[in-house]
């Protein structure tokens, strides 16, 4: 690949977590997702590196469809990382979101009912149905931006209880 020597620390820091073959397409996907523009869908992202997207374009959705990584191990690389070149000494900000994705399909697994933040009142609770995913963010002051922005170091999608691997419910 033509990646620029100064980028290859930062891009290759990941491969511990990996295997190599998927490694190697974890690299592309991650220089894609700097480069791409607009929806970073995983067919945008080949688009952008056609050239250096070497196999067949199913072998890059394996890496995430078929993942034989661990999420919290480059969870673990990452934060390690931002600790170490992007927040100052001192105490390190941390911010969480839960945020609810629909999923109305019949067999989606791990599909909940959800409490539904933004449309709930006081009085009326509104549920929606899909997944609740909750994100962990590092907060950094960049010397570009008049506010601390927040970069996520993990995802994890809760649980619901009670629900089996595909959840039927009558819509």
């Amino acid at each position: 690949m033509n990646v620029p020597t100064c980028a290859m620390p930062v891009l290759t820091m990941f491969r511990p977590a990996c295997s190599t073959p998927t490694s190697r397409r974890f690299l592309v996907l991650a220089l894609a997702a700097v480069l791409t523009t607009g929806r970073r869908t995983m067919t945008n992202l080949l688009r952008t590196v056609r050239s250096q997207a070497p196999g067949h374009m199913s072998t890059y959705h394996r890496v995430f469809s078929q993942r034989h990584w661990s999420t919290w191990a480059l969870a673990r690389i990452l934060i390690t990382f931002l600790l170490n070149y992007l927040v100052p000494v001192g105490p390190v900000f941390l911010a969480g979101d839960d945020t609810i994705t629909e999923h109305p399909g019949p067999n989606v697994f791990g599909k909940g009912r959800h409490r539904d933040g933004v449309r709930s009142t006081h009085r009326d609770t509104a549920y929606r149905w899909g997944h609740q995913w909750v994100v962990v963010s590092v907060l950094v002051k960049l010397p570009f931006a008049a506010r601390p922005w927040a970069l996520p170091v993990v995802a994890a999608l809760v649980p619901s209880p009670g629900v089996g691997s595909c959840a039927r419910h009558a819509a």
